[in-house]
């Protein structure tokens, strides 16, 4: 039987895996250049970890869990998000009793059992933040800047953001009552998800993927009309702080995120191009999320933070042809003349790699056809060549590929060529 990936999964190779990790690297320079730092949790976690955090209700725990028993008989889940896993660290280290804000990012693999598309796999990567410690509308609308300011350094664009808030406890709770009010001789058009929801947490019928076109999704209430005048002020004062950002954004009021967890502001960044199959995706999703600590038995505490999907991005920019990934090619081929050549340009090699340099030969060829080949594949932007007459005067003969030049040097003169430091300790 052939041994193939699983489904909904991705192998990563060549530019992709180097787009992969510019990705990662881009977006965590500038997450540490707002003061985040690295946290790294466990792939596995107690099932209750997220069953608490993402609610019961919730899609995630209801359907797409990766959960199993081990040996202790214990509930092991892979995780499907990271804002719990977090959460769980900061509760378990107390790391509530630190002052001022603690701020965290993340990038790691997710596992959810989805029916694979465009956009959603099984194992997926994310890249996230999360920010403990203080709830200010400022700090808020730089939360969403940062986010912002990721997506545009990788060169993904027609993005758009939108954004709303469903209040704190008091004006949920006056709006849940509205929407059981308003649904309760609505159920039977309902599908059977909804009417699950409308028990535990009406608010989630508001992000049914099944009934979001019915005419009775779009008359029900709407938060705003339910909100304390504290939740308008809080709101208002983030749009106010995008605008002094530049940023733009829509007021999406049916917004309330797939999850239980969510408190106040919650945003999505989505992509917004009509003549594209990804068109609507969401690359990026967070909010304020007061309410977590409680659950995992800790205070009170105040957190925001938001998450991307990698994959989805990964998929954006090759739509785009974006190669801004792409880093200058500056590696170095050694093609050997005869059987006599070969030892030295092994030596050559290993010098170059030696200093950091990005250096193959091929071990086997001595007739250039192939070793031209090997140059094709590196796509590198030098090759040396030695052969007899090189070796007897110590010299090396250089193509540079882009700038369509040949020269020939000097071993001696190899180090000023290639920009190495140090003492020249190579010869034949």
């Amino acid at each position: 039987m052939k041994i193939t990936k699983i489904k909904g999964t991705l192998d990563f190779t060549g530019n992709e895996a180097v787009k992969y990790r510019y990705i990662e690297k881009t977006c965590t320079n500038i997450a540490k250049k707002f003061g985040f730092s690295e946290i790294i949790t466990p792939i596995i976690e107690q099932t209750d970890c997220f069953v608490r955090a993402t609610g019961e209700a919730s899609d995630i725990v209801q359907k797409e869990m990766y959960t199993f028993l081990d040996r202790g008989e214990r509930s092991i889940t892979l995780r499907p998000e990271e804002t719990a896993c977090v959460m769980r660290h900061f509760v378990e280290n107390k790391k509530y009793a630190n002052p001022g804000l603690t701020k965290y990012y993340y990038f790691g693999p997710m596992f959810r059992y989805e029916r694979p598309q465009a956009g959603r796999y099984r194992q997926f990567t994310q890249l996230g933040v999360e920010c403990y410690g203080n709830e200010n509308p400022l700090m808020d609308a730089d939360i969403i800047n940062m986010a912002w300011q990721m997506l545009s350094s990788i060169g993904v664009d027609n993005l758009k953001i939108c954004i709303n808030t469903i209040g704190g406890k008091e004006s949920r709770a006056k709006y849940q009552v509205a929407l059981k009010e308003y649904f309760a001789d609505k159920l039977d058009e309902l599908c059977p998800d909804c009417k699950v929801r409308y028990q535990k947490n009406p608010l989630r019928m508001l992000d049914c993927k099944v009934d979001s076109g019915l005419e009775i999704m779009a008359n029900a209430p709407k938060i705003k009309d339910y909100l304390e005048d504290c939740d308008k002020e809080y709101f208002d004062t983030i749009l106010t702080y995008l605008d002094a950002l530049g940023l733009k954004y829509e007021i999406s009021e049916r917004m309330v995120r797939g999850l239980d967890y969510y408190t106040n502001d919650v945003f999505e960044i989505i992509y917004d191009n009509p003549k594209s199959q990804l068109n609507g995706l969401a690359v990026c999703a967070g909010g304020r999320y007061n309410d977590m600590g409680a659950e995992f038995d800790g205070p009170t505490i105040q957190a925001i933070g938001f998450a991307m999907g990698v994959e989805r991005l990964m998929a954006i920019m090759d739509e785009a042809e974006n190669t801004d990934y792409l880093e200058q090619n500056d590696s170095i081929t050694v093609i050997t003349l005869g059987q006599n050549a070969k030892l030295a340009g092994v030596k050559l090699t290993n010098y170059l790699r030696k200093n950091n340099l990005h250096a193959e030969i091929d071990y086997a060829a001595n007739s250039l056809k192939p070793q031209f080949k090997l140059s094709e594949r590196m796509n590198a932007r030098y090759i040396i060549i030695i052969g007899e007459d090189e070796i007897a005067n110590q010299e090396m003969t250089i193509k540079d590929t882009v700038l369509k030049t040949e020269t020939k040097i000097k071993c001696s003169e190899l180090n000023k060529y290639f920009n190495i430091e140090g003492s020249i300790d190579y010869a034949y």
